[in-house]
C-alpha cells in the first residue's frame, strides 16, 4: 500500500505565522511609544490613521527607499540594530530636502525565514529613531517568503511621509550665483556604496572585525555607523534663515545630488574644507578607487547640504553650530551646471 502524503500546510510550506506574531509582539510597544496625539486609533490595524491640521495649504512630501546591501554587512558582522535608525533616517532626510517636515513612518522587513528577535530588533531601532525626530511608525510589514529569499536573507525598506504648507516648499528654483553651499558631516557610509565597500573588503581579505592601523574601532563598525538624520538641525536653521535649496547626499554622492537643489545653476566645492571619515579613506586605498568614482559613489564626509544667500552664511553657521552640527562652508553656487572641487579648505 503507498503511503499517502503528509498534510500540507503554510507551516510545511516554509511560512510561520507564529512567528511573525512572535515579532509582532516583541515590537508593538517601541511601535507605540512613537504615537502622538495626531495617531488615530485605529483597532483594525489595515493602515495608519494621522490627523493633519493646522496648515492651510498643505503639502505632503512621501518617500520610500531601502538599507540596500548593507544588510550583508549586519549580516556578517552578527549585528542588525543599526539597521532600523539607517532607513528612518535616510527617508526623513529625503522629505526633509523638500521642505516638509517628516511625521509618518512604515517598515517593512522581509526574510526567507523570520528570525523573531533579529526583526523586532530592526524595527524597535527603527521606533527609537523616530522618537527624537517627533515621526510616528504607524504601519509596517513583515514578511516571510521562502524560496523567494534564503533563509538567512533580510530586506529592509521603509517609507516616510511629511507635510508643509505649499509656500514652504524648496525647489531651488531661487538659488542665485554667489549664494553659499554648507555641508553637514556624515557619519561615514551611511546607506549608499556597499556593494563596492564591500568589494573592497572581500577583495583585500580583510575581516569585518579587522581593526585598521590608526582606528579604535573595527571595520564592521565603521561600515555599521547608522546614517545621520539632519531634521532638528535644519529645522532650527529654516526658523532663522531663509534656506533657498537643500540637497541630501546619498547615491551619486555630491555630484549626483547637489545639482538638484541648485535650480539648473552649478556649484564650486573647495577640497579639504570639510572632515572625511577615516572609512572612505580605507575603501580608496585599499580597492585603489579613483577619486572621481569616489566622489560618485559616496558621500566622502558630506551628508546633507544646504544653499543659503552669502549675506545670511554667518548667521546660518551660528545657528548649526548651536544646534550641535558641525557644518562647514564647503562652497558656492555659480553659473555653469554641475560639481566642481577645486583646491581650497
Amino acid at each position: 500500500m503507498t503511503e499517502s502524503n503528509p498534510p500540507s500546510s503554510y507551516e510545511a510550506a516554509g511560512v510561520s505565522i507564529e512567528r511573525g506574531d512572535e515579532a509582532t509582539g516583541l515590537m508593538r510597544a517601541s511601535v507605540e511609544a512613537t504615537h502622538g496625539p495626531q495617531v488615530v486609533p485605529n483597532p483594525g490595524g489595515f493602515a495608519g490613521l494621522y490627523a493633519l491640521s493646522g496648515l492651510r495649504e498643505p503639502v505632503l512630501a512621501s518617500t520610500i527607499d531601502g538599507v540596500g546591501t548593507k544588510v550583508l554587512v549586519a549580516g556578517a558582522v552578527g549585528r542588525y540594530d543599526s539597521l532600523g535608525a539607517d532607513i528612518v533616517n535616510h527617508c526623513a532626510n529625503d522629505v526633509l530636502a523638500t521642505g516638509a517636515t517628516p511625521l509618518v513612518f512604515l517598515d517593512y522587513v522581509a526574510s526567507g525565514r523570520l528570525d523573531p528577535a533579529v526583526v523586532a530588533g530592526v524595527v524597535r531601532g527603527a521606533a527609537e529613531a523616530c522618537r527624537p525626530l517627533g515621526i510616528s511608525l504607524v504601519g509596517g510589514e513583515t514578511a516571510e517568503m521562502p524560496g523567494l529569499y534564503a533563509g538567512g536573507d533580510l530586506d529592509i525598506v521603509g517609507a516616510c511621509v511629511g507635510a508643509c504648507e505649499r509656500g514652504d516648499v524648496v525647489t531651488g528654483e531661487g538659488v542665485e550665483v554667489g549664494d553659499v553651499v554648507i555641508g553637514l558631516p556624515s557619519s561615514g557610509l551611511h546607506t549608499n556604496g556597499y556593494t563596492l565597500a564591500r568589494k573592497v573588503v572581500e577583495d583585500a581579505g580583510l575581516s569585518y572585525a579587522s581593526v585598521p592601523e590608526g582606528w579604535v574601532e573595527t571595520v564592521g563598525e565603521a561600515y555599521l555607523e547608522p546614517h545621520r538624520a539632519y531634521v532638528r538641525e535644519v529645522s532650527a536653521l529654516r526658523r532663522s534663515v531663509r534656506v533657498r535649496g537643500m540637497a541630501h547626499v546619498t547615491g551619486g554622492g555630491l555630484p549626483g545630488n547637489l545639482p538638484r537643489a541648485l535650480g539648473g545653476r552649478g556649484a564650486r566645492l573647495y577640497e579639504g574644507s570639510w572632515e572625511e571619515p577615516a572609512v572612505f579613506g580605507l575603501i580608496r586605498a585599499l580597492g585603489k578607487v579613483s577619486e572621481d568614482e569616489m566622489r560618485r559613489v559616496f558621500n566622502l564626509g558630506v551628508g546633507f547640504c544646504v544653499v543659503v544667500e552669502s549675506g545670511d552664511a554667518e548667521e546660518a553657521m551660528a545657528v548649526l553650530r548651536d544646534a550641535g552640527s558641525g557644518a562647514r562652508r564647503i562652497g558656492e553656487v555659480v553659473g555653469d551646471g554641475g560639481v566642481e572641487f577645486v583646491p581650497g579648505g
